[in-house]
C-alpha cells in the first residue's frame, strides 16, 4: 500500500475565515507604509496600477488571499488561536518590513 506523500490543506469556512483575521489584523497593524508582500508592489507598477485607493484595496485582498492560502496550505490549522496565528505567521514567509 503507498502511503500520502502530500496531504492537501483543508479550506473550512472558520479556518479560512479566522486566517484571513489573523493576516488583516497584522496588516492594520502594520499596515501598507511598514509592510510590504515582496513584488506585488513591482507587480503593480508593471500592470501600470495607479496609486490611490483602488490600489490600496487591491494591495489588502492580495494580502488576505495569501494569508489564507500560505497560512492554511503551511499550517494546515485546526484551531481557532492556530488559525490567527498561521494568518499572522505567513508574512514572515513573504512579507518584509520597511522603514
Amino acid at each position: 500500500m503507498i502511503a500520502h506523500v502530500f496531504e492537501s490543506p483543508h479550506f473550512t469556512f472558520w479556518n479560512t475565515a479566522y486566517t484571513a483575521i489573523g493576516a488583516a489584523v497584522f496588516w492594520g497593524r502594520s499596515g501598507r507604509t511598514k509592510l510590504r508582500v515582496y513584488y506585488l508592489s513591482h507587480v503593480l507598477d508593471i500592470m501600470e496600477f495607479p496609486e490611490g485607493r483602488l490600489r490600496k484595496c487591491v494591495e489588502f485582498a492580495v494580502f488576505i488571499v495569501l494569508g489564507c492560502l500560505i497560512g492554511i496550505g503551511i499550517a494546515n490549522p485546526g484551531t481557532v488561536p492556530q488559525a490567527l496565528t498561521a494568518g499572522f505567521a505567513w508574512t514572515g514567509f513573504l512579507a518584509k518590513r520597511v522603514s
